[in-house]
């Protein structure tokens, strides 16, 4: 699931050099969790606009909801680079579409994205307006930006602890941040503030911050499972509070370290459906 999402976290305020390290510190241990070596999974996404109604978020119109598989693999040395493929099974109209995600190490080089529309029959590479210009636009009409699937860095910004608490039963940090003049550019977010699990050093929550500095999104993880030593979250809800339109992500199926031919990680399973096919039966057979 992109590495379940996760990644799109990390903007951070300047802090004391003591506080700046033990939070630079932390992040580096969420990055360098283990997540595996190749992922395949299926899931389901749901997308509405809520009002909030006895203090509980209530879909206010029928959730979109579509049926999706994935498959990520590591590349590059030490396995710092990474690409991933996202394709719709379901509802019948949209099944084919497909989003593709190359990421890189190389903190001076930006992920490469691209989607498939299959009404249109084609490619359409995904792109900021300008170098100074974030990415805009939404995963499957979710509200999960594209932004918000891409790699992040350490250096992309400036991290401190601003607070321990207990959140769901668990001990946490509250991680403040800002990304860095550079990165800020291109980044749809002024700042955010990150739960952090002491223990399994897994993301609970964190709010993001519009280029404004006002709350825009809010992304809580839970129903955690432990698989080959791997924390991971089955569900994953994105809650637009200025839009008032939530995405909830639901992990059914996750196969880790499994065989992923490097033929389904590219742009011809994008536009080819036979082909497709032919590789990603190959991967269900060796999943679940």
């Amino acid at each position: 699931m992109f590495k379940q999402l996760v990644v799109l976290i990390f903007l951070v305020v300047v802090s004391s050099s003591t506080f700046g390290q033990n939070a630079r510190t932390i992040i580096q241990q969420v990055l360098d969790r283990d997540d595996g070596k190749t992922q395949y999974s299926k899931q389901t996404i749901a997308t509405c606009k809520y009002a909030i109604k006895s203090r509980r978020i209530k879909c206010t119109e029928k959730p979109r909801i579509k049926i999706l598989e994935t498959a990520n693999k590591d590349y590059g040395k030490n396995g710092k680079d990474s690409k991933s493929v996202m394709i719709i099974l379901d509802p019948p109209a949209e099944r084919g579409i497909g989003f593709l995600q190359y990421d890189y190490d190389d903190k001076d080089k930006s992920s490469d994205q691209w989607m498939y529309l299959s009404a249109l029959g084609k490619v359409k590479r995904i792109v900021s307006g300008s170098e100074n210009e974030p990415k805009t636009g939404s995963l499957f009409g979710s509200e999960f930006g594209y932004e918000d699937t891409e790699k992040r860095h350490i250096d992309d910004a400036t991290y401190s602890v601003i607070k321990e608490e207990k959140y769901q039963g668990r001990e946490t940090w509250v991680i403040e941040s800002t990304p860095t003049p550079q990165r800020a550019r291109k980044s749809n977010y002024s700042k955010s503030q990150i739960w952090v699990d002491k223990e399994r050093f897994v993301i609970m929550k964190s709010k993001l911050y519009d280029r404004r500095g006002k709350l825009v999104k809010q992304m809580t993880q839970s129903d955690f499972i432990q698989q080959d030593s791997v924390w991971i979250a089955r569900k994953l809800n994105m809650n637009n509070v200025q839009s008032k339109r939530i995405s909830t992500m639901k992990l059914s199926k996750i196969s880790l370290n499994i065989p992923v031919d490097n033929k389904v990680l590219t742009q011809r399973v994008l536009t080819d459906d036979a082909f497709r096919e032919k590789h990603l039966i190959d991967l269900r057979k060796n999943a679940f």
